[in-house]
């Protein structure tokens, strides 16, 4: 079994999702944005968690899996989800599928076949130096256990092209495939360090599709590269791609006709004109999509960064990472979320962290955002729900589409710490424009019972989750808060700052006073030489060994 399929197992054994009849959650429209192994993911994570969907959606996952990976693993672990139900037992035979014993017996022996060629290339290229067949050696071979599911090898190759890099298009090419298997491997510490390494590389990257030298060589990371120029394109290459050579010729003729310059000012200077003018369109053109693709990169960064700080519980930097992403460019996040992903997380992630202002600042004002929001309505109503304080409808929305998000593999994990965060935060909002407010109130404004209210409110005192609230805090007034049990109400007690700032001279009064007495009781003992010095460290050791 793989890894990413011993990790589902391991996440949903015990976390079953039960959809009602009339439950909003329409798997395949949920299914639809992701693309790759993205999708194969949700797939099998739906089968796992949902016992309605078992069936037909490891049925689409195994479909996905014999067109577009040679995962033999994953697909006897689908095949098992299939012909079972959530206990375990066998389905009837009639909804049984079959295993395909030619397919799996086909791609065992192309898989085995394949990387003992890989590797083969792989060892005479290390054996000839050849520093960039090397790099794409490894690159291969990293393409090939990706597509077997042997995803901890596939991090391992594509971290070992890291030396062989020379070009900025190299270098972006490493961080995504590094970024991307260690995404399915949740190793987000890996994932922040290369998203790093990679926006680095963007930021000094002049998207150029003319070719010339300066902009060129100011790609170049090494001065062992091969060829004299790289591609004016910053889309990593494929497998089998060329060459940086193949790269400076390509640039060459993609600059607009410099060859066929050099060509009629040989034979004579006609044509130039229609040369000049059909190099300086196409040179738009290529500047044009290389910059479309730059931006694609960055987006794809940002989402993948902001998954890491999600599995790290960063809830509050995850928000801020996916609200900054361009919304032009949505569709280049399928292999990582899809838009209403990124509504969902930030309007969730930011409830749970943020306070009124910074929310309104940079979630609610983010026009960019609005463009997210409306994949997913429900995402849109929950935040203004909450903004307008409406909390008992803010529990409802949370209610209603609690299997939407439960069936999320990123946000599955965190969704009760989420919620627990996010209620806080609004007991918290309610209670802070009071000095007194019933506990029935409160539990009206939450649809609520009184009981539940009560438990809540204790454990928020206890933890001092309702002391020195912030809107009292800016205006200089400390306090906490208290229930009045027998009149059944929350309390703000103001702290006495006259009595507070007496209590501390008083306080520190006496700490000084204790330590001038020790002071003068010191200087007394020198005085009258009773204070005994300890002998020095040599004399110590030297008499120590002569007595050996």
């Amino acid at each position: 079994m793989t890894e990413a399929a011993q990790r589902d197992d391991a996440i949903h054994t015990h976390k079953q999702v039960h959809l009602a009849s009339d439950d909003p959650f329409d798997w395949e429209s949920y299914i639809s944005p992701y693309k790759g192994l993205a999708r194969i993911q949700r797939l099998i994570h739906l089968a796992s968690c949902c016992p309605e969907l078992r069936q037909p959606c490891s049925a689409a996952a195994l479909d996905l899996l014999k067109e577009t990976t040679r995962d033999t693993s994953s697909y006897h672990h689908v095949l098992t989800l299939h012909n079972t139900d959530a206990s375990g037992s066998l389905i009837s035979a009639a909804e049984r599928k079959q295993l395909d014993s030619e397919w799996l017996a086909q791609t065992e022996a192309h898989n085995r076949s394949e990387q003992e060629k890989l590797e083969l290339e792989l060892r005479n290229y290390q054996n000839n130096l050849i520093k960039e067949s090397i790099r794409m050696a490894h690159r291969d071979l990293g393409d090939h256990f990706r597509s077997t599911g042997e995803l901890q090898e596939a991090l391992k190759s594509y971290t070992r092209t890291r030396d062989f890099c020379s070009t900025s298009e190299h270098v972006i090419e490493m961080c995504l495939n590094v970024v991307d298997v260690s995404l399915r491997l949740e190793n987000y510490g890996n994932v922040q360090t290369f998203v790093s390494k990679a926006e680095g590389v963007l930021e000094t990257y002049v998207p150029s599709g003319s070719g010339s030298g300066s902009s060129s060589s100011g790609r170049k990371l090494s001065s062992a590269a091969t060829g004299s120029s790289s591609s004016g394109s910053i889309a990593p290459p494929t497998k089998g791609g060329t060459t940086a050579g193949a790269d400076a010729i390509g640039a060459l003729f993609r600059a607009g006709g410099s060859s066929a310059a050099s060509t009629s000012q040989t034979g004579g200077n006609t044509g130039s004109t229609s040369g000049g003018s059909g190099g300086g369109s196409s040179s738009t053109a290529a500047e044009a999509a290389a910059r479309r693709q730059v931006a694609e990169i960055a987006a794809k960064l940002k989402a993948a960064q902001a998954l890491a700080a999600l599995g790290l519980r960063r809830y509050e930097s995850a928000a801020r990472t996916l609200v900054s992403i361009d919304p032009t460019q949505a569709t280049a996040l399928g292999d990582y979320v899809s838009p209403s992903d990124v509504a969902i997380y930030v309007v969730l992630c930011s409830l749970a962290t943020m306070e009124r202002g910074p929310l309104k600042a940079q979630v609610l004002d983010q026009a960019g955002f609005r463009t997210f929001l409306e994949h997913e309505p429900h995402a849109r109503e929950l935040l203004d729900a909450f903004a307008a304080a409406r909390f008992r409808k803010v529990g409802e929305i949370l209610e209603r589409w609690k299997s939407r998000h439960v069936v999320d593999p990123n946000l599955a994990p965190h969704m009760e710490a989420i919620h627990t965060a996010l209620t806080r935060r609004a007991l918290r909002q309610t209670f802070s424009p009071f000095d007194k407010i019933s506990i029935a109130r409160m539990a009206s404004a939450f649809g609520w019972t009184e009981e539940r209210m009560a438990r809540e409110l204790i454990g928020c005192v206890e933890r001092g989750e309702l002391k020195n609230l912030a809107g009292r805090s800016a205006l200089g007034v400390s306090g906490e808060a208290r229930i009045d049990w027998r009149a059944k109400t929350l309390e703000y007690h103001v702290a006495d700052s006259r009595k507070k700032l007496f209590e501390t001279a008083i306080k520190n009064g006496e700490k000084m006073d204790r330590e001038n007495k020790r002071l003068l009781l010191r200087m007394k003992l020198v005085e009258h030489g009773i204070v005994v010095k300890a002998p020095p460290e040599r004399e110590r050791t030297g008499g120590q060994q002569a007595e050996a």
